[in-house]
């Protein structure tokens, strides 16, 4: 899908992988996120950050970069509560580098997620590539600090700021790592041959790179969907796997310090219901229920059955 001129890489000096980060009322876990990117092992001209603040009244990424060092090479953009998708869109148009790599507001990169994404996109990789995300579950009833905090506090007083991200690979042991039923579910689509035409459910929202041609090509998120949360970021995937893209993951780490919600088994069949009469496939509806495990992955695949070219994922509509 991407003509071998515009390979992600690059010549040194330039722009090769630029990572979209859209934001909500985030403090201190945007805080950790951007420390964090500030420690990768990829030359700082390689790399550009493009923070979009998606957030109806702003005020909180301005608390976020007084407290960050000023070297970091990041562009901002405002979207003012469009959502998530117009918000990664709007990081996408901005962005400089051949390859997109978005990350949420709440996950930190391991020092060299960035090279790894890279390399992983050289040659002849993969489309659409998914690094590994682990859950630091002490943090899950963790509340958003405002105004910011530099620290942030979870479970049995485990503390995370942003000197611990320096040393964040030796540091996370205390932190409960656990890995989520998303990313459970990317490594069987991924590397079991049965699952081969859910591969698109490794297309997550978070450490999920993506060839910029092949973006563009898809149409980016779909805005559709406004505010409403359940994913947007599969949905993708799912109309990348039916224009032809490969999917592949690396086991590079990320953290994500997550916030517990209870109406994930709501939002989820109602957005994928939603999916399903846009693109004009009922099935698609069944995503909802496995999203929130009330139906097995095998039977999932059961149900959505070999690719129907009748039923072809529509394009994303802006």
């Amino acid at each position: 899908m991407t003509p071998a001129a515009a390979r992600p890489g690059g010549t040194p000096g330039q722009v090769a992988v630029s990572v979209v980060v859209p934001t909500r009322d985030r403090t201190t876990r945007l805080l950790l996120t951007l420390t964090a990117l500030g420690h990768q092992t990829l030359d700082r001209e390689r790399f550009e950050v493009v923070l979009v603040d998606d957030a109806p009244e702003r005020g909180a990424v301005q608390e976020v970069l007084s407290a960050l060092p000023a070297d970091l090479p990041l562009r901002q953009a405002v979207t003012g509560g469009r959502g998530v998708a117009c918000a990664r869109n709007t990081g996408a148009r901005l962005a400089r580098g051949d390859l997109l790599l978005f990350l949420d507001d709440d996950t930190l990169a391991a020092p060299e997620l960035l090279e790894a994404h890279l390399a992983a996109h050289r040659g002849a990789g993969a489309t659409v590539v998914h690094g590994a995300v682990t859950d630091l579950s002490a943090f899950a009833l963790t509340p958003e600090p405002r105004p910011l905090h530099t620290a942030l506090t979870g479970a049995r007083g485990r503390t995370i700021e942003p000197a611990t991200v320096a040393r964040l690979d030796t540091a996370v042991a205390l932190f409960g790592l656990r890995r989520s039923f998303i990313e459970r579910t990317a490594r069987q689509v991924t590397r079991s041959p049965e699952y081969a035409p859910l591969r698109w459910l490794s297309c997550i929202g978070t450490s999920t790179s993506v060839r910029r041609t092949a973006f563009d090509e898809a149409g980016g998120f779909d805005e559709h969907y406004g505010q409403l949360w359940g994913g947007e970021d599969l949905e993708l995937g799912l109309r990348l796997a039916a224009a032809g893209a490969s999917f592949d993951l690396i086991d590079t780490t990320a953290y994500h310090l997550p916030t517990a919600r209870r109406d994930t088994g709501d939002l989820l069949p109602r957005f994928w219901r939603q999916v399903a009469d846009r693109h004009g496939d009922p099935r698609l509806a069944d995503v909802g229920p496995f999203l929130a495990g009330r139906l097995p992955l095998d039977e999932l695949a059961a149900r959505l059955g070999p690719a129907d070219p009748a039923l072809a994922p529509g394009t994303a509509a802006s």
